[in-house]
């Protein structure tokens, strides 16, 4: 009985050093990065501005349904001016949403500079599909 609550209590006393130590690493937040490059944060009203953005395809069966709305989308915008890591933020439909992804991956951007250096940023965009 003595030997179980002494390893009880060893057991207690290393789990409370060890939770602080473990909690400080949760604090440091983590850079996100492309490819070796920290990401640019976006400052207020600086984006990086678009070149060509050609418009999502309506898919048949959504325009049967007559779907319409729109589709978020999270991106970055490479040094190049590319677009990659595309994910949906808020879905409309499954097929619309493939079509809203597929026209992002073909947009190009003037990136964003910071430091007279190009560098990869984090945005968002919306796709549209209206009936008119």
């Amino acid at each position: 009985m003595k030997r179980a609550r002494s390893l009880a209590f060893g057991l207690l006393t290393m789990t409370a050093f060890m939770l602080p130590v473990r909690l400080r690493g949760q604090d440091a937040p983590a850079v996100e990065s492309y490819k070796g490059d920290p990401l640019c944060s976006v400052r207020r009203g600086e984006y990086p501005r678009r070149i060509y953005t050609p418009e999502p395809e309506y898919d048949d069966k959504a325009r049967k349904k007559k779907i319409q709305g729109t589709v978020l989308l999270s991106l970055i915008v490479t040094k190049e001016g590319d677009t990659t890591e595309i994910k949906v933020e808020k879905s409309l439909t499954p097929d619309l949403d493939r079509q809203a992804v597929k026209a992002v991956s073909r947009w190009k951007f003037d990136p964003l500079i910071h430091d007279d250096k190009a560098c990869p940023t984090r945005i968002k965009v919306e796709t549209s599909f209206h009936i008119y």
